[in-house]
């Protein structure tokens, strides 16, 4: 698990940068060219059979045309962009990837005192190389897990990847309804 936790750290370390890029106006070239080249790197785009192609799957998107002035306004007094918590990682058996890997974190650049988990990466080596799969985000108002990108394959949600093989926790969350889904041998 060493090896998906360090890929994780590269992948969100990258994220900081492309959150810092964006904030400023005159990067939105150098903010798209980061993005493509180094960090939607490491998501796996997954083949669309009606469509008879790969659609892209990001982490971040690129940038068409410039925010509103008051975004830029008010990012000049932000802080560098925190990293995402990382709070655990289940390992799955599967049958199309072999080995998956479900990655509880925070959404990007998280407030330092609420620790809560918000989104899961589903990670799988690719030809030898570690990529982000899937991607769910909880929906707050019904605490359930929502497919939002990456591969549509059904067996790929997380009700229905079955019992984890291994289990490793890192931080804890702070908010209550995390806390149970953090303390869970999913």
């Amino acid at each position: 698990m060493e090896k998906i936790k360090t890929f994780l750290d590269i992948v969100f370390e990258k994220e900081q940068i492309a959150q810092d890029l964006k904030r400023d106006k005159d990067n939105i070239e150098k903010y798209n060219e980061f993005v493509v080249n180094e960090l939607n790197i490491y998501c796996e785009d997954p083949y669309d059979a009606d469509l008879k192609r790969k659609v892209e799957f990001n982490i971040m998107g690129k940038m068409i045309s410039p925010l509103s002035d008051r975004f830029y306004e008010e990012s000049k007094n932000c802080p560098y962009p925190a990293s995402r918590y990382l709070f655990k990682i289940s390992e799955y058996n599967n049958e199309k990837y072999g080995t998956v890997w479900a990655c509880y974190v925070s959404f990007s650049d998280p407030d330092d005192e609420i620790k809560k988990i918000n989104e899961c990466f589903l990670v799988a080596s690719i030809n030898g190389e570690l990529k982000i799969v899937s991607d769910f985000i909880l929906s707050s108002d019904a605490k359930q897990w929502r497919h939002v990108d990456g591969d549509e394959d059904k067996s790929l949600r997380l009700n229905n990847l079955g019992t984890p093989v291994k289990v490793e926790r890192y931080v804890e969350p702070t908010d209550e309804w995390s806390l149970k889904a953090y303390l869970k041998d999913k």
